[in-house]
């Protein structure tokens, strides 16, 4: 029975008039934390009293009366009609909407991720399990200060089929959005990529880049982030690529905070600095000097950063810091002068990379 109908049928029985409302979900919970509960579904606020009625993905329908024109014992008789309407609404077979079934694989995954369960099957009561069994490639879409709270499920979804040309999942999370792109769609764009592309990472990479153009496009000054993972093949690898992209935004803002696009095989030795214990650490920077100095220095420390960045290549350097080849070679030997490392030589490239990512731990963490 609709719930319009049966406000009609207990008005004729009451007397009163009634009020069929909807409400957000936030709205409801503030309501039921602040009013008194007479039954299961019945609760009683101020010189209102509400029946709950039924549940949608965001918002919750309720049936309000005037408590002082109405008895206890009509109070029970109305919450006894809806709470059969309820049992009825259960037993019959709902078609939900692609965001509703994608907010049920998010809800499910964040449980997993709080209990450690991280090599589960999706259940067998989730709409979208069937179409989770294939090869999929997932992606992490994240926005700084929360931005990404704002974003539409409709708009975002849009965005991403014209982008990726196909069908695709998109799953809300608490805090971020998990894409899910199948493994045919990439098929397709393996083959239109251009010649330069040398290998699978390079693709993946190009993929996010050009994703995260197309978001910051749309929702300019959002402070979006991105991650990839490498394919999966099952619904029970989901959960494990989830906590391992976000681990990956993690790491990748810890180190490379300027960065937007963060790709885990690009982050192993970020990823093993962090995995060493706090006194470890210590212990490698005061044996080997911890040179803090130089690093505190924004334009030492953009040109270190630089330096490894292009392969301790000088000339790519100095190129991508738009400064001469000569400007960079003086760095270089201050450099030299106050660590007594040579950057240009295999064993103390390594020496100050490891001390400069120690540093950005120590400094951040």
């Amino acid at each position: 029975m609709e719930i319009n109908s049966l406000k009609q049928q207990v008005e004729q029985i009451v007397g009163i008039p009634l009020t069929v409302k909807e409400m957000e979900i936030s709205q409801w919970e503030s309501i039921t934390a602040q009013a008194a509960k007479i039954d299961p579904g019945t609760f009683r606020l101020d010189d209102r009293i509400i029946w709950f009625c039924k549940k949608g993905a965001t918002t919750v329908q309720v049936l309000e009366g005037d408590a002082a024109r109405l008895t206890e014992k009509e109070s029970k008789l109305i919450e006894l009609l809806i709470a059969g309407t309820r049992e009825t609404i259960k037993s019959l077979p709902v078609k939900k909407d692609e965001e509703s079934r994608s907010v049920e694989i998010g809800e499910w995954i964040e449980q997993c991720l709080e209990q450690g369960e991280l090599n589960g099957s999706v259940p067998e009561n989730l709409a979208l399990k069937s179409r989770l069994q294939t090869p999929m490639l997932p992606l992490l879409v994240s926005w700084e200060n929360r931005a990404g709270q704002g974003v539409a499920f409709s708009k975002l979804h849009k965005l991403l089929r014209s982008y990726f040309g196909g069908e695709l999942l998109l799953i809300p999370l608490k805090e971020d959005w998990l894409i899910l792109v199948s493994e045919a769609l990439l098929t397709d764009l393996r083959e239109e990529s251009e010649e330069g592309a040398d290998n699978e990472r390079d693709l993946l990479g190009a993929l996010c880049q050009g994703l995260y153009e197309l978001i910051s496009n749309e929702w300019a000054g959002g402070g979006c982030h991105l991650a990839v993972h490498e394919l999966i093949t099952g619904d029970h690898y989901i959960a494990q690529a989830a906590l391992t992209l976000r681990e990956t935004f993690r790491i990748g803002h810890l180190f490379h905070i300027a960065e937007h696009i963060h790709l885990p095989w690009e982050l192993q030795l970020e990823r093993l600095i962090c995995s060493i214990p706090g006194d470890a650490r210590e212990r490698f920077i005061s044996e080997t000097g911890g040179h803090h100095i130089v690093f505190a220095d924004e334009e030492m420390l953009t040109t270190l950063e630089t330096f490894f960045q292009m392969d301790c290549n000088v000339s790519e350097t100095a190129k991508r810091l738009y400064i001469h080849r000569n400007t960079l070679m003086y760095r270089i030997d201050k450099i030299k002068q106050e660590t007594g490392l040579d950057v240009r030589t295999f064993r103390d490239a390594v020496l100050i990379n490891l001390e400069l990512l120690l540093y950005k731990v120590t400094k951040r963490v």
